[in-house]
């Protein structure tokens, strides 16, 4: 089942109650057509899980018991921050953020370099919509802890910010492979993933696979 997202603001523990509004609440009213009794899992992407059963719906507003409380259920147990060059498709660019959020990175930062085609900053209205997508993805591999996505920064930028960290892994086709990061502590992991070009399916899904070795999703 997956989980469905509300901020901390809207949990009353008190009363044992919550409430859903925004586009959640749009989801889980008109197209899965929840109602009064229904059962749903709830998170506030703050590793707090809640097992509720909807009380009734008020207007853009689902109202919900909270029945049982449940704390950083299947997070990984490494940090990791993604750095993500913007890419011309901005089908694959949501492609790749959805793909890294369910595989269990825990923040996401564009970075512009010498060869990104799409320089531009990410505007204020895409970025609402990648954190949609983030929430989404969060809930449907059943996540409880939700992803940050981080301003765009440039390459030095990014050089600078990770000067002192140890575990760097950087997904470039044409260096050959290296572990670098043997011996040293796995519990924060910095990614870099940048192509050239739009990247072909193949091997996007091959660096997928490399990154689910690293995290264990």
């Amino acid at each position: 089942m997956e989980y469905y997202y509300t901020p901390a603001k809207n949990i009353d523990l008190e009363k044992s109650e919550l409430t859903i509004s925004g586009f959640e609440f749009t989801h889980l009213t008109r197209v899965l057509r929840k109602k009064s009794g229904d059962l749903i899992t709830v998170t506030d992407g703050m590793r707090n899980i809640y097992s509720c059963k909807i009380l009734r719906t008020e207007k853009e507003i689902l109202r919900c018991a909270i029945l049982n409380r449940d704390y950083n259920l299947s997070e990984p147990d490494i940090n990791i921050h993604l750095y993500l060059s913007t890419l011309r498709n901005a089908a694959r660019f949501e492609f790749a953020v959805e793909k890294a959020v369910e595989l269990g990175a825990a923040s996401i930062q564009t970075v512009i370099t010498q060869f990104t085609v799409n320089k531009n900053s990410i505007s204020k209205s895409k970025a609402e919509r990648i954190n949609k997508i983030i929430i989404g993805a969060m809930g449907q591999s059943q996540r409880c802890f939700l992803p940050e996505f981080r301003d765009t920064i440039s390459l030095n930028e990014m050089i600078k910010n990770t000067t002192e960290d140890e575990n760097k892994i950087v997904m470039y086709e044409s260096v050959h492979s290296h572990n670098s990061s043997r011996g040293t502590d796995r519990k924060k992991i910095l990614i870099m993933f940048h192509c050239l070009s739009d990247p072909r399916e193949d091997s996007a899904k091959m660096k997928l696979i490399y990154w689910s070795k690293i995290t264990g999703r």
